[in-house]
This record gives structure tokens, C-alpha cells and sequence, in this order.
């Protein structure tokens, strides 16, 4: 089962600063949540990063997972090359009630991370082995990757936008859940908003949308 977690505001704690941890700073960049590496050194990449705010960074000589007690993190990513010391953070992990994964060690982790086709930083799609084989999962990544790419095209990007932007504004003003549901519809399906989207001029297709909420009240 593949589930989409809401990690918005949420604090994730990697541990581990090399090619793994990277990988890992990339998957989560995109969930709005707060992110911190715990490493005694790290690549050029993951201190781009630190340096643009995207993520912040302890520098730490690892000997034990007791350095954890000292945060409050919704998960934590085990991203060492010691096996033994990232079963050691999973267990601590886990004794904190955190959601808890070891990049080498599937058995102890409470999930998998699949190999995750990223387009536009708006549709993400996931291609999992339930850690049987992250090799495997990679390769059909790549396979599908360019097929996905040219599915979703850049239309179907703004409509998320759109969407997104409908569902917000309907949350105040459209009291129940089918009424909304059947606003953002409407959006989706109005003809005016076709056309704004295939211009590619989201602020106006934003202005339609909140006439066509004032027009329902």
C-alpha cells in the first residue's frame, strides 16, 4: 500500500549526510515540511541547500541514536553506512512513537520509500517494490518516466494549481463537502477557465474562479 502522508509543518530528521541522505533531502523538498540533517560532514549539494534555507544542518560525530531525545520529529530517515548504528536510531526512533526507516534495512523500517517520478514539483508518482528490490524500482522509474511526462502535459499542471486554489476559496464560502465538490467541478468543466488554462494565464483563470464563487452566493 503506497500512502501519500501529510508531513506540512512537520520536522524530519535525516541522519546520515552522504549520497543516501541527498536522495532522501530530494524526495521530502517538495512536502512543505521541516527538515533536518544530522551528519559529521556532508556533500556540495546537501550545503547548497543549508545555504538557500531549504534545509538545515547539525554537524554531529555519531556513536549512538541518544542525540535524538533532544527533538520532537514526526520521522526519522537512517541514511548512514553503519547497518548497526541505523538500527540503533530506528529503535530510538520507534521508543519516541516516530514514524522511523533505515535506508539499509527494510525489516526494521515501518516503511519503504518508492522511486518517485517528480513533474513540475506538483504530480509526484511512486513505483514501489516494498523494498524487495530499490534497483528494480529505480529502472521501471526510469521506463516510465518519460511516458508519464508526456501524458501530463503542462495544462493538466495549472488545472492542479487551479484546483488547489478553488478548493481553498470554497472552503470559506461553500458550507458542505458535496456542494464544494461540485463547485471545484464546475471549475474543472467551465469553458472560459479551458481557455485561460490553455493560454497559460493562471491569475486570470483565478479571477474567474472567485466570479464563479461569488456568483453562487
Amino acid at each position: 500500500m503506497i500512502v501519500d502522508l501529510n508531513l506540512r509543518g512537520d520536522l524530519v530528521i535525516i541522519v546520515g549526510g552522504g549520497n543516501e541522505g541527498l536522495k532522501k533531502v530530494n524526495s521530502l523538498l517538495t512536502q512543505e515540511c521541516k527538515i533536518l540533517l544530522i551528519s559529521d560532514s556532508t556533500n556540495r549539494q546537501i550545503q547548497n541547500y543549508v545555504k538557500q534555507k531549504k534545509i538545515s544542518f547539525k554537524k554531529m560525530r555519531l556513536v549512538n541514536a541518544n542525540f535524538l531525545k533532544k527533538y520532537k520529529p514526526f520521522m526519522v530517515l537512517a541514511t548512514t553506512d553503519d547497518k548497526a548504528l541505523n538500527r540503533k536510531i530506528v529503535e530510538q526512533a520507534k521508543s519516541m512513537r516516530c514514524y522511523a526507516y533505515a535506508a539499509d534495512d527494510p525489516e526494521a523500517s515501518d516503511f519503504a520509500f518508492g522511486s518517485v517520478i517528480n513533474i513540475a514539483d506538483t504530480v509526484q508518482i511512486a513505483i514501489s517494490t516494498g523494498g524487495r528490490s530499490p534497483a528494480m524500482a529505480r529502472k521501471l522509474k526510469l521506463q516510465a518516466e518519460q511516458i508519464f511526462k508526456k501524458v501530463i502535459k503542462k495544462e493538466d499542471i495549472y488545472h492542479i494549481k487551479l484546483q488547489d486554489f478553488a478548493r481553498k476559496a470554497a472552503k470559506y464560502k461553500i458550507q458542505t463537502f458535496s456542494e464544494r465538490k461540485k463547485f471545484l467541478y464546475s471549475v474543472m468543466n467551465d469553458n472560459h477557465v479551458k481557455q485561460l488554462i490553455q493560454d497559460e494565464n493562471l491569475k486570470k483563470a483565478q479571477k474567474r474562479v472567485m466570479e464563479m464563487l461569488d456568483n453562487l452566493i
